[in-house]
């Protein structure tokens, strides 16, 4: 945590809205850079200082104001990652109003239910198709208007063009109505277990989850981050959006994954902000890259991780110095700067959340010299809960709790949170709500906890994400997942096994790198009997044992279903912050999953359930 901030940081007392504290950063550095972003349309990167975003957010406020929108309406957003967005997301929230983040790639029956069940009265989205779809799927009868910035708004429709608007309303802006105690925005949450539910938080509630997440983290001159994370979730928002209010830094938009790589090789990235399946490609890409060095090559890389990990354990305080330490600046310069290169050349530490940062992946990034600070929360939190810090750095634990926040564990080890981050219930849902929070303000975040140490957080998994197999032991799915993930085949993995006798795996592969594989294992890529050849399944089951074998018996994957379709947010197989929907994958892939299950091996008792529930 820093003891001082630094003088153009926005103190906590100099704003009590989200709104006000944009306006107090536009006050303090007006001529400051803001955000940059590639423009498709110029063909060029475009920088907006905070002043020019502020005429921005004016514009949108007097558009949103002429089309009616007032205190405790909803407005829907589907931007990209973009200054439009949080332009938009501030004009909203300075009438009093509220906003609904819709995900780009969700499907148009997904974002048509999270319009229809905020009651949107206004959707904000890039393309005109894209409202259409969304009105094919649900005519969502309290929408009144789509305003959109490319394709031809229909004649006689509720569709009109954005640029329009915003070119009639430059001059007249109303006053700011915002309210610290107000709802600020309504955060779907990914509805894996059911549609998705509006998490209801204030001004107050991001504001001070994104003040306290700014002490925590490292205090960084100069600071770029980048923002590639959907801005609909709560973590980029509060994380890298409302912070960078706070420290006066400078966001770089990445407006689609597909450009990530060319965004952190172009732009001078210091702080990059993500989810565990960024640095696992990393991880993944390096050991490639590895595997094709000679001999000598390898054995320096693995040195010089080993090396870094020794530095930062003595650095942590938790280590002595050791005479390999003075390799260190020359292993550093000439082996692993090179190697951190696809992040950039400027990038001084890595923010980790959403989801659990295996530990070969945290050990390679500080080995490297990359710190990489993990962090946990949830959107009902604010979101934030804990985050390791700079100098007090555990690879296999979720940080410290953040300042202000209050933990206890409940039955089962279940993590209890209390602050003033905490939602103020689900929209329209005040019996789930009432399961949710109870008495004197704890939030149930069902999420399992083996230990709090001095505050410091250790999670184990979900409550409900416990396999229970007919042989009475227990797994947990998540790990298991994480550890598949690391092999260089696999995109993503899925564990099932609740009432069966063992575990099984479906796993996504590519089909360009499974191709190599199944030619050399005899067996045609062109032909689908081959991803169910005993052969291949076999080969996978081997390669598992290997990453597996630090794990019980009874973990042991001893069943694999392979297949070369694309998990997404397309199909809804994955959210937008790359977490699987497990029980999704289960129901895509049932008959498969049956037919694993349909074979027995010697000694193995019939299975006679055929339930795919992943608890």
């Amino acid at each position: 945590m820093a003891t001082t901030r630094p003088e153009h940081w926005i103190a906590p007392e100099a704003a009590d809205t989200l709104c006000g504290l944009f306006a107090a950063r536009v006050a303090r550095s007006p001529d400051a850079l803001a955000y940059r972003f590639y423009s498709p349309r110029r063909h060029a990167w475009v920088e907006l200082t905070w002043a020019q975003a502020a005429d921005r957010v004016a514009a949108w406020r007097a558009v949103l104001d002429e089309a009616g929108i007032g205190r405790g309406d909803r407005v829907a957003i589907m931007l990209r990652n973009s200054p439009e967005w949080l332009c938009v997301d501030q004009a909203v929230m300075s009438l009093g109003a509220i906003t609904v983040g819709l995900f780009c790639n969700d499907t148009p029956a997904s974002n048509a239910h999270l319009i229809a069940d905020s009651g949107a009265r206004l959707l904000v989205a890039v393309k005109a198709r894209w409202a259409e779809r969304i009105l094919a799927a649900d005519d969502c009868p309290d929408l009144e208007r789509a305003l959109i910035f490319s394709g031809e708004p229909p004649e006689n429709t509720r569709i009109a063009s954005a640029d329009a608007a915003l070119a009639a309303h430059r001059d007249a802006a109303p006053p700011d109505r915002a309210e610290a105690g107000a709802l600020a925005s309504l955060i779907y949450t990914s509805g894996s277990a059911g549609r998705a539910r509006g998490a209801m938080l204030t001004h107050a509630n991001l504001l001070s989850n994104a003040h306290a997440t700014a002490d925590a983290l490292p205090a960084i001159d100069d600071e770029h981050a980048l923002s590639y994370v959907p801005l609909p979730h709560s973590y980029e928002r509060v994380v890298n959006a409302y912070r960078a209010m706070i420290v006066g830094a400078v966001i770089t938009f990445c407006r689609h994954p597909r450009f990530l790589g060319l965004t952190l090789a172009r732009a001078p990235i210091t702080t990059l902000v993500g989810v565990p399946r960024i640095y696992e490609r990393f991880y993944v890409e390096l050991n490639r890259w590895i595997a094709r060095q000679p001999r000598f090559m390898q054995r320096l890389v693995r040195l010089t991780i080993a090396t870094g990990q020794s530095v930062f354990e003595r650095q942590q305080g938790r280590s002595r110095r050791r005479a390999r330490h003075l390799l260190w600046p020359l292993l550093r310069y000439f082996v692993a700067r090179p190697c951190l290169r696809r992040f950039g050349g400027q990038m001084e530490v890595a923010i980790s959340g959403a989801a659990a940062l295996p530990y070969p992946v945290a050990r390679t990034l500080v080995g490297l010299g990359l710190p990489v600070l993990q962090g946990y929360g949830l959107t009902e939190a604010g979101p934030v809960v804990s985050v390791n810090r700079i100098d007090d750095n555990q690879l296999d634990s979720v940080g410290r709790v953040l300042d202000g926040i209050e933990t206890k564990i409940g039955p089962d080890n279940e993590l209890l949170v209390r602050g003033p981050g905490v939602m103020q219930g689900y929209w329209n849902r005040p019996a789930v709500s009432d399961t949710s929070l109870s008495a004197g303000g704890w939030l149930h975040t069902g999420d399992k906890v083996s230990r709090l140490d001095k505050q410091r957080l250790y999670l184990t998994g979900r409550m409900k994400e416990i396999v229970v197999m007919t042989t009475g032991e227990k797994a947990s799915p998540e790990p298991i997942e994480e550890t598949l993930q690391l092999d260089e085949l696999v995109e993503r993995a899925v564990v099932v096994g609740e009432a069966r006798p063992v575990l099984a795996a479906v796993v996504s592969c590519s089909a360009e790198t499974l191709t190599p594989v199944m030619q050399r294992l005899s067996l045609d890529p062109a032909a689908p009997a081959s991803l169910i050849s005993a052969r291949l399944e076999n080969f996978f089951i081997e390669r598992f044992a290997v990453l597996l074998a630090g794990y019980p018996t009874h973990a042991q994957i001893r069943r694999v279903a392979i297949t070369t379709d694309r998990w997404s947010e397309h199909n809804g197989l994955v959210t937008a912050t790359g977490k699987i929907r497990r029980r999704r994958v289960a129901r895509c892939y049932a008959r498969e999953i049956t037919r694993l299950y349909g074979r027995r091996t010697p000694g193995e008792k019939m299975d006679v359930s055929q339930n795919t529930n992943l608890g």
